[in-house]
């Protein structure tokens, strides 16, 4: 796999964490959405069970804490993909395609911690450079369970 073929799908990857990023926005907007609903239901309900069934005081405020706060835990999006994580992502992703423009322009680049450069034989594959029996990678956070997925399908997606 050519070294263009992989900038280009880096590209593509930094794309994709970005719609995640946004996937990930919604679904937070519709959680607030939802949880202001239920705090409107909640305080509804506290206040029939306090004004006419003369419930304690106590009572309703469980009930508008409780019902709030376990929504909260139980219904709460969780995702890799908030701001900072998705900015550190891109920034590997972006600072790895540089060093491949950098390697192909016939610079020496530093991979993995070893210094190479294109004229020394060094052939490309999806993960990294390798040659006779010399392996190294392009980085390891390429194999992140967050990024692994995306990459593979940045690579089959070559639009």
């Amino acid at each position: 796999m050519s070294p263009e073929v992989i900038i280009a799908a880096l590209a593509r990857l930094n794309g994709l964490l970005e719609a995640r990023y946004h996937l990930h926005q919604k679904k937070l907007k519709k959680f607030k959405q939802l949880q202001m609903m239920l705090g409107i239901l909640s305080f509804s309900v506290s206040l029939v069970l306090f004004v006419i069934y003369q419930a304690p005081l106590l009572q309703m405020l469980f009930i508008l804490v409780g019902f709030n706060f376990l929504f909260f835990v139980g219904f709460k999006p969780r995702s890799a993909y908030n701001e900072s994580s998705v900015k550190k992502m891109m920034q590997q992703v972006l600072s790895l395609q540089v060093s491949l423009k950098k390697f192909l322009g016939g610079e020496r680049v530093l991979f993995d911690g070893v210094e190479c450069e294109m004229d020394e034989g060094w052939i490309c594959d999806k993960w990294g450079l390798y040659k006779e029996d010399e392996r190294i990678d392009y980085g390891a956070f390429l194999y992140d369970e967050k990024l692994k997925g995306l990459y593979m399908e940045a690579l089959r997606n070559k639009r």
